[in-house]
């Protein structure tokens, strides 16, 4: 699986092991769960900090800021104990105080549905199928995943909704998670929550893992020691979905210029992070 996803591979290789255990029915290891959260934990924070130092300036007039992004990924890798994951867990909120990046967002938009969270044994009682997959939907209608969807709560986060700045208050979400995140390198047992799994049916299981994108659902069936089905629910799955955050957000936008729209249209999708490339065209009604 992380020879096969360039991005989150890391929760992609959990998420497999996981689904595949809960289909032979065995049992998580305590050991073998804190090993894998600490893993998602410090692959969200690189993707996190891949967008805040990267992407971001330059979408807002700014200078990627590459040579501190470098550093932060080497001291993300050579993490190898709870010892070097707390010394850095300190170091990052440190960071984290001094840090800040805002902007007046244009676009105001009503709020829409969030993902609720909710455990693997919840979502087995769902039909995931390849369907789902490619347009999945919670209550009968799509739903946004991500850093919004679980720090919608976070006062600044709060306020921003509140005014309809969806596409800032996502960009506040992610200082949220991040500081979530470096505490739970500190304190392990914060990411309990953010990874389990749990049998649909016999020989069938499914792990859900939280990424820096959002809910990654994994299913695996094995039929005579084989994998007889797979699917792969992904976070872009649901921003995306053509009624999603995405479609909801970008419609009926008011733009003066074709450049407006077309930067509209890219922070929105930035914003939103799909785990594909992707590109915004402008094409005149």
């Amino acid at each position: 699986m992380p020879r096969l996803f360039g991005l989150c591979g890391q929760a992609q290789g959990i998420a497999a092991r996981l689904a595949l255990q809960a289909a032979r029915g065995e049992l998580l290891s305590a050991e073998a769960l804190s090993a894998g959260g600490r893993a998602v934990a410090l692959e969200a924070i690189g993707e996190h900090l891949w967008r805040l130092l990267l992407d971001w300036p330059p979408m807002l007039a700014g200078v990627a800021r590459q040579d501190e992004f470098v550093s932060w990924r080497k001291r993300l890798r050579a993490v190898a104990d709870q010892t070097m994951a707390t010394a850095l867990g300190v170091e990052l909120l440190a960071w984290l105080e001094r840090e800040t990046l805002t902007f007046a967002d244009p676009v105001l938009s009503t709020v829409g549905a969030l993902l609720p969270w909710r455990g693997a044994a919840a979502w087995a009682r769902e039909i995931i199928d390849e369907a789902f997959a490619l347009r999945p939907q919670v209550a009968g209608q799509p739903a946004e995943t991500g850093a919004l969807a679980r720090r919608a709560d976070d006062p600044g986060v709060a306020a921003l909704l509140a005014a309809g700045d969806r596409v800032a208050a996502r960009l506040a979400a992610r200082y949220a998670d991040l500081r979530f995140l470096a505490r739970a390198l500190i304190e392990p047992h914060l990411l309990a929550s953010w990874l389990d799994a749990a049998p649909v049916a016999e020989r069938v299981g499914l792990a859900r893992v939280e990424t820096a994108r959002g809910l990654l659902l994994h299913l695996i069936q094995i039929n005579d020691g084989r994998v007889g089905r797979y699917v792969i629910v992904a976070p872009t799955e649901w921003n995306f979905h053509p009624q999603g955050a995405f479609a909801r957000e970008i419609t009926g936008v008011h733009a003066a210029s074709r450049d407006q729209a077309e930067c509209i249209g890219r922070r929105l999708a930035l914003a939103l992070d799909p785990c594909v490339a992707y590109e915004v065209i402008v094409k005149d009604a």
